[in-house]
C-alpha cells in the first residue's frame, strides 16, 4: 500500500511518517510511506492510482482545495485531512474524505484515521 504523507510543516510530516510506521509495525500491516515536503513536487507526481491513500495536513483553504484535486483527479485514493479548525469538516465528507482529524489529534485518533486511510476500518 503506497501512502502520501502531508503535514502542515516538515516536523509534521516527519511525525505523522513515524506515527505510521510504528502503527504498522504493531499491526503487521505493511505501508510504503512517501513523505511529502512539497506540494509542486507531489502534483508533478500525483496521478491515478499513484497512492492509495493520501494523509494531509495543509489546513484551511488550501488544503481544501488541494484535497478536492486529489478527489477529482483519483476518486479511488483514500484521503484523510488533518486540520487546526473544523471550518471546511463537512466539505471534506462530501468529497468523500475517508476521516477527518482536528489537530492536536490524539493517538487514538491518529490509530482510527491510518485504519480508515489504509481501508482497514
Amino acid at each position: 500500500m503506497r501512502l502520501a504523507i502531508c503535514g502542515c510543516s516538515p516536523g509534521e510530516t516527519r511525525y505523522l511518517c513515524k506515527c505510521i510506521q510504528q502503527y504498522c509495525a504493531r499491526t503487521g500491516c505493511s505501508a510504503e510511506i512517501f513523505p511529502i515536503y512539497d506540494m509542486e513536487q507531489f502534483w508533478q507526481g500525483f496521478g491515478p492510482g499513484r497512492y492509495h491513500g493520501v494523509l494531509m495536513g495543509l489546513g484551511d483553504t488550501a488544503g481544501f482545495l488541494a484535497a478536492r484535486r486529489i478527489r477529482e483527479q483519483d476518486a479511488g485514493c483514500r484521503l484523510v485531512v488533518m486540520d487546526d479548525t473544523p471550518r471546511y469538516a463537512i466539505q471534506y465528507l462530501r468529497i468523500h474524505a475517508a476521516d477527518f482529524l482536528l489537530r492536536p489529534a490524539a493517538e487514538d485518533s491518529l490509530h482510527r484515521s491510518f485504519r480508515r486511510l489504509m481501508g482497514m476500518n
